[in-house]
């Protein structure tokens, strides 16, 4: 059984870093049922998909800093910062405070406020566009 912070990093990492859109990562860390609730925007699982696919079609390249991760019992707090560079080569970064839930290792639930910290105001809505 894999330490439930290793799988969220590991989430982070491959699905965010991975400049192609690959729904099989993805469903190797989501579960089906997967909820996600961020800047007050509700998306399932299928919502999730086609966010990141939007993401995906819009940027060349993102990485991710995770400043602070604790976990207890199935759940997963992060802050972490994500850099984006959009297809023009427009530059953005956000800061993200989440709280993720797990079941059976994968990630069920996922909690998250996000905020533009540099970048164009149009793109502050990357972190729940679909």
């Amino acid at each position: 059984m894999q330490n439930i912070k290793q799988t969220v990093i590991a989430a982070l990492q491959t699905i965010i870093t991975d400049p192609l859109h690959d729904e099989i990562q993805i469903a190797l860390f989501f579960a089906p049922d997967y909820q996600q609730r961020v800047d007050g925007k509700e998306l399932d699982y299928r919502g999730f998909i086609r966010h990141m696919k939007a993401i995906k079609s819009h940027t060349t390249r993102m990485s991710i800093s995770i400043k602070s991760i604790v976990a207890e019992n199935d759940t997963v707090f992060t802050h972490h910062y994500v850099n984006v560079e959009k297809n023009q080569g427009e530059k953005s970064e956000f800061e993200v405070f989440a709280r993720f839930t797990l079941l059976s290792e994968k990630i069920i639930r996922c909690e998250e406020l996000t905020r533009m910290i540099n970048g164009l105001s149009g793109d502050s809505d990357l972190g729940s566009r679909t």
